[in-house]
């Protein structure tokens, strides 16, 4: 199994060749308005349905707020 950070938060993922997409998929994470960065590098969302990780990869997802 890959282990990994998730917003600093440590994560199991339940198959070693799960995708950036998948991941957000699995977490419940709306893919609008979300920016992703995997080892301080920033991920296009083009990139999300071929990127995997490592063990130890650190993943940081910001989500856009709206509201006033």
């Amino acid at each position: 199994m890959i282990s990994i950070k998730l917003n600093s938060k440590p994560l199991e993922l339940p198959n070693d060749l799960m995708t950036l997409e998948e991941l957000l998929e699995w977490e419940g994470i709306a893919p609008g308005g979300t920016a992703v960065a995997v080892n301080n590098k920033i991920v296009k969302h083009e990139n999300w349905k071929i990127t995997t990780f490592s063990n130890g990869d650190n993943v940081v997802v910001i989500s856009a707020a709206f509201g006033g």
